[in-house]
């Protein structure tokens, strides 16, 4: 990656947090090839200007920009221009009839549709902690008979009134996750066997598989991995342009990942043997 200037890496910091939702503070600094100090720096101009919040031990864009992804275009006008602003106020308010994430033309539940097309019905499943696992949760809610296992708060509250069987992960509190996590909960997925186990990866570029931000939730996911008969990961291909903290499988243990077309094609070609890559948004 080429050297960027302030302006120009905080720009590409609203891009990855409009695209990811959240990440962690060394995650970014990592990425960018810089000192965890300026990092900070470039995180309390954005939190001043009110383009991103703190969250859990890292940050996430501000709410309008969340729900409102077409700011950011003006956000990218303004940074450039090296504007600065400590008011809110001042950020355009966007038109009220945007597309929320359960819009079926959302690459998050493309990649969640196609995941379901590939579960049998009424199978046991494990689902991961994450936005895409939770547009797949949202799915199978609307459905009846299957076995959903979880360590995902988020998922158990949509899962928990559906006409499906929901098993709960207990374990100690990952907030950054959102998920029971440590070796309890891992303990407990070791006496199942599971048809199939979803999960999501932080980012693969620098690894030999998917990642995690948290340790002890990666032992969930190393758990359930060892546990299913049907391995699935689902990614957007912007996830292949960074790693995250810890690697918890190796591609040639995943039966499936799920993304979009934009997949770089070296990583395509390098796994072509190994792996089945499905493009949710092509026929």
């Amino acid at each position: 990656m080429k050297k960027l200037n302030a302006a120009e890496r905080q720009m590409q910091i609203i891009n990855l947090l409009n695209k990811n939702g959240a990440m962690k503070t060394l995650d970014l600094a990592n990425y960018f090839h810089v000192s965890r100090e300026t990092m900070r720096r470039d995180l309390l101009a954005l939190t001043e200007q009110g383009l991103i919040d703190k969250w859990f031990g890292g940050v996430i864009c501000a709410d309008q920009l969340t729900q409102h992804p077409v700011i950011y275009e003006d956000m990218k006008t303004w940074l450039q221009s090296g504007h600065k602003t400590s008011n809110k106020k001042e950020i355009p308010v966007p038109p009220s009839e945007k597309k929320p994430e359960t819009d079926t033309a959302s690459p998050k539940m493309q990649i969640a549709r196609k995941a379901l097309s590939l579960l049998t019905h009424g199978s046991t499943i494990f689902l991961d902690s994450g936005e895409t696992s939770l547009c797949l949760a949202r799915l199978i809610a609307q459905l009846s008979g299957y076995t959903i296992i979880t360590a995902s708060i988020p998922v158990i509250n949509v899962c928990m009134g559906s006409q499906n069987q929901v098993i709960i992960c207990g374990g100690v509190l990952a907030p950054q996750v959102q998920a029971s996590a440590g070796t309890f909960a891992a303990d407990f997925l070791n006496q199942l066997n599971m048809d199939a186990a979803v999960f999501e990866s932080e980012g693969f570029q620098a690894s030999s598989g998917p990642t995690s931000s948290d340790l002890d939730y990666s032992q969930v996911q190393k758990a359930a991995l060892q546990n299913a008969r049907l391995r699935i990961v689902l990614a957007e291909s912007s996830k292949a342009g960074y790693s995250s903290l810890t690697q918890f499988a190796v591609w040639e243990n995943i039966d499936c990942l799920v993304t979009d077309s934009c997949l770089d094609p070296t990583f395509r070609n390098k796994y072509a043997n190994t792996l089945r890559i499905v493009f949710a948004d092509s026929l």
